[in-house]
């Protein structure tokens, strides 16, 4: 301020120099030729010190009206440096408000529906197929029978050894009367014991067989597929239906073991169907102990209800597992969040009553989720932040909300 102040009293000097000079030349036919010669150095002199005056001015005022512009943009210079307000330039632009609410972060994993009972029936013993008691898509209950095999030989045994039981039986018991007598020896007497207990154990064992031949429902459900025809041969491991309990089903999915500390068991999960088009709730009711060596992966099997049979084993299905929550978190969009090149997160408010500029405001963000953010620090609840068009502005800039 002192530099330009001098320069200023310069000039002024430089003025009075020059009219001291101008009445010189009026009176210069009084002089002789050396004070002329003095004279006329004197005013090289003078012209070249007010040109180097009138630059120094012209620079000053240049710098000055600089400073000027930089402090108000609304400030505009003409170019013979005259100064005049210009009309603003306002930024059209959207604004958020920052949200405080509970934030809640998901990852997904893929996974098909299993029925928690679903078994393949297998037949015991080999024989030909000689009756279907059930059809496809038939409710049974446990011990229902399904299939029959051809016993006629082994029915016609048990006929056979029965009415050998029958006649033991009655040899047994008048054997029995006449030993409570001491009639008879007790060889005899044990001999004929032995054989009626015998035959008694054989018609067990083959009524035992018998049932072999009759497929039955291990447990209550429904009949999803019968394989044989009546008159088909069919053997040990062979398969000849498909029994399913629909009520209850699960979810079972490889996890990375990243999440480890992040997934427990009563934990909350999303159930997606997407060839149903919706979801719904329910929780991790186990967590697996031992981690895949081939892709660093661990179980979670998610079990849920399905009294109306909606869900079919191994139809597609993701879950969405929460692995972090925050109450009461303030969370913005995460569109609107820039990047400095040292890698600092940031973004845009503004201040002002009657021009509204840029301020930018420094972040520490958490949990990015759905399009959104938590902020850790920087920022307050009651904050508007620049949304549509924060891309276009930088700080001081001048904008207009709509």
């Amino acid at each position: 301020m002192y530099s330009n102040k001098l320069k200023l009293k310069q000039m002024k000097s430089f003025g009075v120099s020059l009219v001291v000079l101008s009445s010189v030349f009026i009176s210069c036919d009084s002089i002789d030729s050396s004070n002329l010669d003095s004279l006329k150095n004197a005013r090289s002199e003078a012209i070249e010190k007010k040109k180097e005056l009138k630059s120094d001015y012209e620079e000053l005022c240049k710098e000055n009206l600089a400073k000027l512009r930089w402090l108000d943009s609304t400030i505009n210079v003409h170019p013979n440096n005259s100064v005049a307000v210009k009309e603003i330039k306002r930024i059209p632009v959207t604004v958020s408000k920052v949200q405080q609410k509970t934030f809640e972060h998901f990852f997904e994993v893929h996974g098909n529906v299993e029925a928690t009972e679903n078994a393949a029936i297998y037949v015991e013993v080999p024989g030909r197929i000689s009756r279907i008691y059930v059809s496809e898509g038939q409710l049974v209950r446990k011990g229902d029978a399904l299939i029959s095999l051809d016993a006629a030989q082994l029915e016609s045994s048990i006929i056979e050894l029965e009415k050998g039981l029958e006649l033991a039986t009655k040899i047994y018991s008048k054997q029995k009367t006449l030993w409570d007598q001491k009639i008879g020896s007790e060889i005899q007497f044990l001999e004929i014991k032995n054989n009626k207990e015998g035959l008694e154990q054989r018609l067990v064992t083959m009524k035992e067989q018998l049932n072999m031949y009759t497929v039955r429902a291990p447990f209550n459900g429904v009949v999803d597929d019968i394989v044989p025809k009546i008159g088909e041969a069919a053997n040990p491991g062979f398969s000849v239906a498909r029994v399913l309990n629909l009520n209850k089903v699960y979810l079972e999915g490889s996890v990375s073991e990243k999440y480890i500390s992040s997934v427990k068991a009563g934990g909350f999960v999303e159930v997606k169907f997407p060839s149903l088009g919706e979801s719904i709730k329910a929780k991790v009711s186990r967590v697996g102990n031992f981690i895949n060596p081939a892709n660093r992966t661990f179980q979670v099997k998610v079990e849920f209800n399905n009294s109306k049979g909606k869900y079919k084993p191994n139809q597609l299905a993701i879950m969405k597992i929460r692995d972090y929550k925050a109450n009461n978190a303030l969370i913005i969009p995460a569109r609107i969040v820039q990047q400095d090149r040292s890698g600092q997160d940031y973004v845009y408010t503004f201040e002002g009553s009657d021009v509204k500029r840029v301020k930018k405001l420094e972040l520490k963000l958490g949990v990015f989720y759905d399009g959104f953010v938590e902020v850790l620090s920087g920022l307050d609840s009651n904050v508007v932040l620049i949304d549509k068009g924060s891309k276009s502005v930088q700080a001081k800039d001048a904008i207009e909300i709509k």
